[in-house]
């Protein structure tokens, strides 16, 4: 911006000395008038050149803030046009003094002050198209430059969630050489990068490297590496001990292990923990999730794409959907997230009253989160998963498309009434989540499908 602003700034002057030039040498060969102009041309360009950015000068103004903003827009026509009349009218006051020494003096500096006062006056008024001009031109590069960043960031990032806090903004915050930006991106302190005092941060497009500044949740202050990766959030429910840890380690076990079935360049865990979570698994062993809110399992997958996939997957014990559960407000991905799986196990004690008291908690508090009426049904997407497909059953050899009717049979209809009356999508599979077989991914996929994703093509159909 340094740059640009050292050529805008003395550009303006070259364009208002060649105007004011051209209009006196083609309206007029008289050289008493045409001697004068280029007194004024000679005294006019020495005074810029031999001023500073101080304020009294010519000079360009030192950079008072950064990111360093363009010098016009209000700088050239406050200062720029300004301190030029305000130039002129010193060599023209250098005149009136001489008067007092004398008709000699006063003709002999007059000769030299007047035709740069004048001409200094005269490049003032020569100087606002230009003024004009480069402020369009700037403004429109900008707005050009703000709208394709708009573009490519809905299409590769749409939103940031914090891994650490839930929460959720449009971009997070940017460290700029030491100042924190919220929502870097082209402006009039930069189109595509911002100029600090002693780096040049990039502030243009997913595709650039703007995603590679290090970044910060505007709401919490953590440090976070989503590297402007776009989020597909998923909230599990269920009662307790019904598989919903089980199924998102099946889900990342399958992914990491296949890169996604080599959709993928690369498949990993955002939290280290979730690596250990995912050997424990692998080992047979599940540990209780807790009831409060913590940071998601998160799954990042790179690709061909400008910015990582991230897949959220917000686990919390099946005790919070219990009417002693835990307050609401610690299931910040309820405001925002792109699907839900709600998990059965119909091989637990008295499994249908289980999972409908765990629906009927889970709904509640959804629904009180969200401020949602009662009669008004959920349009997120809903997957109801038998977690025990490996267990011999009354549910064994059903397909996917008859599990509901069957469901119903074995004494779930008060369950399924209730779920087709609250959401208007809803689908339902069975999965052995003890294993990495891809059926917990076939799910991940439906619901991508239902939600209009685009991290479904790192899942396929199950086999």
């Amino acid at each position: 911006m340094k740059a640009l602003n050292n050529f805008v700034w003395y550009s303006g002057y070259a364009v208002a000395i060649i105007i004011r030039a051209v209009l006196f040498f083609t309206l007029t060969d008289d050289l008493t008038i045409q001697i004068p102009v280029v007194i004024g041309i000679f005294g006019a360009i020495v005074a810029i050149a031999t001023t500073s950015g101080d304020e009294d000068g010519l000079g360009l103004p030192k950079d008072t803030g950064y990111p360093v903003p363009f010098v016009g827009l209000s700088k050239m026509v406050g200062y720029q046009i300004f301190r030029l009349a305000k130039s002129g009218l010193t060599f023209m006051g250098m005149f009136a003094v001489s008067l007092e020494h004398g008709f000699i003096v006063a003709a002999i500096v007059g000769l030299i002050t007047i035709p740069i006062g004048l001409f200094l006056l005269l490049m003032a008024v020569c100087i606002i198209p230009f003024s004009l001009v480069s402020d369009g031109l700037f403004l429109l590069a900008t707005l050009i430059a703000k709208s394709i960043d708009i573009g490519q960031y809905e299409t590769n990032t749409d939103r940031f969630i914090c891994p650490e806090c839930g929460s959720m903004s449009n971009r997070p915050s940017y460290d700029a050489d030491g100042k924190l930006i919220k929502g870097l991106s082209p402006s009039i302190r930069g189109i595509f990068h911002v100029e600090m005092e002693h780096s040049k941060v990039p502030c243009f497009g997913s595709k650039g490297k703007r995603k590679d500044v290090p970044q910060y949740c505007p709401d919490c202050g953590m440090a976070v590496e989503t590297k402007e990766g776009k989020p597909w959030v998923v909230s599990m429910a269920g009662a307790p001990s019904s598989g919903k840890t089980s199924f998102v380690m099946s889900v990342c076990g399958k992914a990491a292990g296949t890169a996604c079935g080599g959709a993928a360049s690369s498949v990993g865990f955002y939290f280290p923990r979730d690596e250990s979570m995912l050997t424990d698994y692998r080992a047979g062993i599940c540990r209780p999730t807790p009831e409060r809110f913590e940071s998601p399992c998160i799954l990042c997958i790179g690709s061909k794409r400008p910015t990582q996939r991230l897949v959220y997957m917000a686990d919390v014990s099946g005790n919070f959907f219990s009417p002693n559960g835990s307050e609401v407000d610690l299931q910040p991905q309820y405001a925002y997230n792109d699907a839900i799986v709600f998990t059965i196990d119909p091989t637990c004690p008295s499994p249908e009253s289980r999972a409908y008291d765990a629906y009927v908690g889970f709904l509640e508090k959804y629904r009180q989160f969200n401020k949602l009426d009662a009669s008004k049904r959920i349009a997120v997407p809903l997957a109801v998963v038998l977690t025990r497909a490996d267990k011999a059953g009354p549910f064994d050899g059903v397909a996917d498309a008859d599990l509901a009717g069957k469901m119903a049979e074995e004494g779930y209809m008060k369950l399924i009434n209730s779920i087709e009356k609250d959401f208007s999508s809803v689908a339902y599979f069975s999965c052995d989540v003890s294993k990495e077989n891809g059926a917990a991914g076939a799910v991940i996929r439906h619901l991508c499908e239902k939600s209009g994703a685009d991290v479904k093509e790192f899942f396929r159909e199950r086999l």
